[in-house]
């Protein structure tokens, strides 16, 4: 379906997976996008030759998201939706200082980061004649049934839903504020064939999902003016497996 949409999309984390997904698929949906990342891939480069903006730059601090943030409010006037995608994930440490640093690390990703894009943007996020724009968190099945050995992962984005609900709420009716709860879409390098293998018995589809299930879901919640402060799990039913 073709839109007339001027206004940009922006997606964190856009260099990879899920998020380079996204971004091509709005592409193609007629959509604007502002593809943010933090080292160049093939897949920019893609989406780059595509029309889309690329903004480098790193969430590692308050400075440096602050400057992305910034440099995305310079490139329009009007945002069209924010999808808060770039994430960290990888087990706890076992040393607790470079559990510590870990710590920090998935804070300012999934939650600094987050909260500074929203506070600074917000203002240029709106809809097509006088409808709502729309913000998305991509969180995690896991921020309501945390994995021990993914605590700080998990308590992570636990922190990023609880912003989406506080922010539906600061910026209503103007934005909407959503989350997407992904469960098993792939599996890291290093996760061995018996985890993932666990995993998927453990998951009623018994299979992974695809990123464009994630778009799917992000698509719902921009073409649903009367939808905030929701959380929607797309995770083949893994949160039922225990």
């Amino acid at each position: 379906m073709t839109q007339t949409e001027t206004a940009p999309v922006v997606v964190t984390g856009a260099n990879r997976h899920v998020g380079a997904h996204m971004a091509h698929r709005f592409l193609d949906d007629g959509f604007a996008v502002i593809a943010q990342y933090r080292t160049t891939t093939d897949e920019i480069e893609r989406l780059t030759e595509r029309g889309a903006i690329g903004i480098q730059g790193d969430f590692a601090d308050t400075e440096s998201t602050l400057a992305v943030a910034r440099s995305i409010a310079d490139q329009a006037d009007r945002l069209r939706a924010v999808i808060h995608n770039a994430s960290a994930f990888s087990p706890t440490e076992d040393d607790p200082e470079d559990a510590a640093a870990q710590f920090q690390a998935f804070f300012e990703v999934h939650m600094r980061a987050p909260y500074l894009l929203n506070r600074v943007l917000g203002p240029q996020i709106r809809g097509e004649n006088d409808t709502p724009g729309d913000i998305v968190h991509i969180t995690d099945i896991y921020a309501d049934n945390p994995g021990p050995q993914y605590d700080i992962y998990c308590a992570t984005k636990a922190g990023l839903q609880n912003l989406s609900a506080s922010f539906a709420k600061q910026l209503a009716p103007e934005v909407k504020v959503n989350a997407i709860q992904p469960g098993p879409i792939s599996f890291e390098d290093w996760v061995d064939e018996s985890a993932r293998q666990q995993m998927l018995d453990a998951t009623p589809m018994a299979r992974t999902g695809r990123p464009e299930n994630i778009y799917r879901a992000v698509r719902a919640f921009l073409d649903n003016d009367y939808q905030t402060g929701a959380v929607v799990a797309v995770d083949g039913g893994r949160r039922l497996g225990g």
